[in-house]
This record gives C-alpha cells, sequence and structure tokens, in this order.
C-alpha cells in the first residue's frame, strides 16, 4: 500500500505532509511525494524545474517540513511530473501512474461558503482520483 502526499510549499502543504508521514508510520507503509513542476511564473513564485540543484532544493524542502512536524527519520521518496496548462490532470495521472492507495492534500482554512464551494483543484482532486483522500487544514496559529 502506498500512501501519497501532494506537496506544495505553503503551510497547508508542509500540514499535509507531516500527517502523510504519520499516517505511513502508523500504517508501516512507503510514502510517496507528488510534485507538479511549472517553470512558469504564477504571481512572485516560481516552481523548481527539473535541473539536479532545483531537485535537492525541492527534496530540502520536504525534509525540512518532516524535520519541523518531529518526523525526520520518515522514509520517502518523491515523484514529480511536468504539466502541460493543467496541473490537476498532470497530478490525477501521476496519481494513478503510482498506484497510491492514499492521497493525503493540504487545503487552506475556508469560511463557511468556502467550504461549499471548495476551490476547484481540490474539487477535481475528489472526482477524478479514484484512491481515498485525506485533507487536511493547515493548523491554527499558537495564540
Amino acid at each position: 500500500m502506498t500512501i501519497a502526499v501532494v506537496h506544495k510549499d505553503s503551510p497547508e502543504g508542509r500540514a499535509a505532509i507531516v500527517a502523510a508521514a504519520r499516517e505511513s508510520g502508523g500504517r508501516g507503509e512507503q510514502l510517496l511525494v507528488l510534485h507538479v513542476l511549472d517553470d512558469v511564473n504564477i504571481g512572485n513564485t516560481v516552481d523548481l524545474g527539473d535541473t539536479e540543484d532545483d531537485q535537492a532544493a525541492l527534496r530540502g524542502e520536504i525534509q525540512s517540513a518532516l524535520d519541523a512536524g518531529g518526523f525526520s527519520e520518515t522514509k520517502w521518496d518523491l515523484r514529480t511530473t511536468e504539466h502541460d496548462g493543467d496541473p490537476v490532470t498532470a497530478l490525477v495521472n501521476l496519481v494513478h501512474g503510482a498506484g497510491v492507495d492514499l492521497l493525503i492534500v493540504g487545503t487552506r482554512r475556508m469560511s463557511p461558503i468556502g467550504k461549499f464551494l471548495l476551490e476547484r483543484p481540490l474539487q477535481r482532486l475528489l472526482l477524478e482520483v479514484e484512491a481515498p483522500i485525506l485533507v487536511v487544514k493547515e493548523p491554527l496559529p499558537a495564540e
């Protein structure tokens, strides 16, 4: 059985990685981190490309999230793919190709209306991925 998590360098993405490490460790299963590569500017960020340095930086981000969550010893593997304008379809294809048994994704906290409407990429994942999906919210800030 393979537990997969969608990587995104954000608070909700880091929460998902920690939850996935907890879930894979509890089940004694392999942890697979999935990332869709994009070289196009989105706002002020540029996702990592396909060079060795970029892959090392991506692996460093993931390991940092695991370290911060107390799961530094977790064994994990990384799979990446590129998209042609539709990152959700690329992610769905990556999930199906990896034989994932449980997919974990992070999401922002939402208002009641936001929960009703869901964000479109998450809604598409819920509809198009055949494996069960665990949706994780980012933790509340400490008061």
